[in-house]
Formats: structure tokens, sequence, C-alpha cells
């Protein structure tokens, strides 16, 4: 029987070595656009972007050095906002950049790199908007791989406690299980 491509991947993710102190901090972007994603709690540009530069500063303001990614589909419209929030903007594909993070963190799951993440042997912290719609066992087996910031929209603004996001990124280095891939990837 031939491996499934998710599990030559994992293999191949695996042997990346793995992060002792966390330093590098990577977010992923949202698509900056005017498209509003109606199933996803704060699934728009500017409740995203505003989630974004507070984790940047937040990040930065502890010693962080914050890498920000931007979406693919919009790497240019956030060209200067990130001036002062992160310390560097990569727009390359994410598979070729996302080593250069010790650990990596997302607004939302819904993109392909959040699942390429998974099969890695990165930190991964998840900032989960309240209201979004996840199968309960796979969101079970998701807290167990990433640390996870419970958040929730207030006027247009995701809001959350800043400690919550520091307390996950250091919890995220010891909250890799890969339970999540054996059940439904492999």
């Amino acid at each position: 029987l031939k491996k499934s491509y998710y599990k030559q991947l994992y293999t191949e993710l695996q042997r990346k070595k793995p992060v002792n102190k966390i330093k590098k901090i990577m977010l992923v972007g949202f698509p900056m656009t005017d498209h509003y994603y109606p199933f996803f709690p704060g699934g728009y540009a500017f409740a995203q972007l505003g989630l974004e530069l507070r984790l940047g500063e937040i990040l930065r303001t502890k010693g962080y050095n914050v890498i920000y990614k931007p979406h693919p589909v919009s790497p240019n419209e956030v060209e200067g906002i990130f001036e002062g929030y992160a310390d560097e903007v990569i727009k390359a594909r994410f598979e070729e950049v996302f080593d250069k993070a010790d650990c990596i963190i997302f607004g939302d799951s819904a993109t392909t790199t959040f699942g390429y993440s998974l099969l890695s042997n990165k930190p991964i912290v998840l900032i989960e908007v309240k209201g979004n719609y996840w199968y309960p066992r796979a969101f079970e087996l998701i807290k167990k791989r990433c640390s996870v910031v419970d958040t929730k929209l207030v006027d247009g603004k995701i809001v959350f406690d800043e400690r919550d996001v520091l307390d996950a990124v250091q919890e995220s280095i010891n909250n890799i299980n890969y339970d999540i891939l054996h059940e439904f990837a492999f």
C-alpha cells in the first residue's frame, strides 16, 4: 500500500529540528480584501487586521521577533501597515518560509497553511473566535496540537486577553500532539 501524501509530508517535516525556545513568531495573515466570510465570526479584513496589529504589538513589546506572513491574495495591500508591528514582512510562499519562525500564530484555521503547519513539529497558537463551527471531535484534538486562545467578536473587534496570548505562546512548545493527524489525515 502506498503511503498517503500527508503521511509522507509529515515524515519529511518531522525531520526538521524541534523548537526548544520561542524567540521568533510568525503571524499568518488573513486575506485583506473586501470579501466577507459570513460563516466565520470576524471573517473580514478589518476585524482580522485589527487582531493582527494588536498581536504584533503585544508580542514585540514582550521581546519576541515578529514575522508577518501576508495572505498570498493580498501581499501588497499590507505594504507599510506592519511597520512597528512586525520586525519583518515575508511575501514568499508559506511552505518556503515557515521554518524561519519558532512558533506560528493563526487568526483563523480556514487556510491551507494551517493544515500544513499541523503536520510540522512547530508550536502553533490558534486564535479562536467564539461562534466558529467545529466538528466537536476535531476541535478536541486541535486543542491537543495547538494552544488555543478563546476570543469573541465585540462591535466588529476581536477581543482577547493579552495574558492568554502570551501564555498560549509559551504553552505551545509543550502542546504538540499528533492525534488529530492520526485520526483525520492518515
